[in-house]
């Protein structure tokens, strides 16, 4: 019988938080070994530590999980300036006291595992820029090499960490996490890593109020990468309103788009698809629908049989839907998902009567993935069955409706209890390089 860390986190992941703890408290242990704690040291601990304190506050939380902030140009700058020993306590101080003061309700494993993964950092960051040559307290911006080295050190070991945690948390694959979310960092990290060096600098000539009036570029580094994401966060919002407004017209349509979105992305990352094509399944996949504001809701709210003429405005819609989505710009290049999410496999589908791999994958997925919900919930004209009587039929109609082979993936992931809606994420990144 096993002691379980906490409840509803996978062992994995709880034993990997536990290995990143144990390295870093012996670090933190052999660090402490290594300070000589005089009053010049003392006065640059509490400075440095208020700074990491306030930039570990402001955070800038990322779409698939984590957050970043810009304590990396501060925890840099400290690594060049003093060496690891110092920096991972001025690291871990600053994290504890700012989880205090902002009242982060999260785990108590999140901020362990970042403190955590945070002095390994320090020390690989350490251990790169002595290798090539550095000597803290001399930071010589000419002799780059061992800088870079530093730096690039620093990020990898911070990318890896948290995308194996993320991963292991989510069920996701790292390269999903790290092309959805971390990649996204790197433009973020090479500034801060500009800025970290001339904030030692600057405190090598001029001291704790050169340093202080150095927090406005950090805020402006903040403020423009918080923009982005704001921007993004607000692009995703309003294809959800927009999925939301259309399903909510039809009380059996209710939360359709947003559970064909949940279907389509796990088919797609099932077949290991490229994360940004997975992305872009899942917005279509939201959209799917969308022509519909072009037909009369009567029609398609209508109990009774629809004759030849209105079935045809009905089959309108996935063209109108096309049209729709063509001028946005992430979606422009897959139209065709929306266009030929009716089409089916032995051709007998609509608009356009595609079959085969002639037919998008992305239509494929989304085409999958709404017959099964439209299955599953029920619609005016006849009443939802059971999930497991869908499975039977999406295996019966897999080679005519269905591409086959994604039909078998389907039926597999729901046989083994995949997960269809990913977990929240359980853990969150440090700063700047630091996730």
């Amino acid at each position: 019988m096993g002691c379980r860390l906490v409840k509803n986190l996978p062992k994995f992941a709880q034993l990997y938080i536990i290995l990143v703890s144990l390295l870093a408290l012996i670090l933190l242990i052999y660090f402490y070994s290594k300070i000589n704690l005089s009053l010049q040291t003392l006065s640059a601990l509490i400075f440095f530590c208020l700074l990491a304190t306030v930039t570990n506050s402001l955070k800038v939380y990322l779409s698939k999980g984590g957050y970043v902030t810009v304590t990396f140009a501060v925890t840099y700058a400290c690594v060049l300036l003093f060496g690891a020993p110092l920096t991972a306590y001025i690291e871990v101080i600053g994290m504890v006291l700012s989880n205090i003061i902002i009242k982060d309700k999260s785990p108590w494993y999140k901020l362990l595992f970042n403190c955590g993964q945070s002095v390994i950092c320090v020390a690989a960051a350490q251990f790169a820029y002595s290798y090539g040559g550095g000597i803290n307290g001399n930071v010589d911006t000419l002799n780059i090499v061992p800088l870079m080295m530093s730096a690039v050190s620093f990020f990898l070991v911070n990318s890896m960490a948290i995308t194996i945690i993320l991963a292991l948390v989510q069920n996701m694959s790292p390269w999903e996490i790290w092309i959805s979310n971390l990649r996204w960092t790197f433009p973020n990290m090479f500034t801060l890593s500009l800025l970290g060096i001339l904030m030692a600098g600057i405190y090598s000539h001029a001291g704790y109020w050169g340093v202080s009036l150095f927090f406005i570029p950090l805020l402006l580094a903040r403020f423009i990468f918080k923009s982005y994401m704001d921007v993004r966060e607000v692009y995703l919002n309003t294809l959800e309103a927009l999925a939301s407004a259309l399903d909510a017209k039809d009380k059996y349509t209710r939360g359709h788009s947003e559970r064909v979105a949940r279907y389509a992305v796990k088919l797609a990352r099932e077949l290991k698809l490229p994360e940004e094509q997975v992305e872009k399944i899942e917005s279509t996949a939201l959209l799917h629908d969308i022509g519909k504001i072009g037909v009369n809701a009567e029609l398609l709210s209508r109990s009774g049989k629809l004759s030849v003429r209105e079935y045809d405005i009905v089959k309108l819609h996935p063209v109108i839907g096309a049209n729709i989505i063509k001028d946005i710009h992430d979606l422009g290049s897959v139209t065709d998902y929306v266009r030929h999410h009716h089409e089916k496999y032995d051709g007998s589908g609509y608009p356009d009567n595609l079959h085969g791999e002639n037919i998008p994958l992305g239509a494929r997925i989304i085409t999958l993935a709404d017959s099964f919900d439209a299955m599953t919930s029920g619609r005016s004209y006849r009443k939802e069955v059971t999930f497991e009587e869908a499975i039977k039929e999406v295996k019966r109609c897999a080679g005519t409706h269905f591409d086959p082979l994604l039909a078998e993936v389907f039926i597999n992931c729901w046989q083994e209890k995949v997960p269809w809606i990913r977990p929240n994420s359980l853990v969150e990144v440090v700063s700047g390089a630091d996730k």
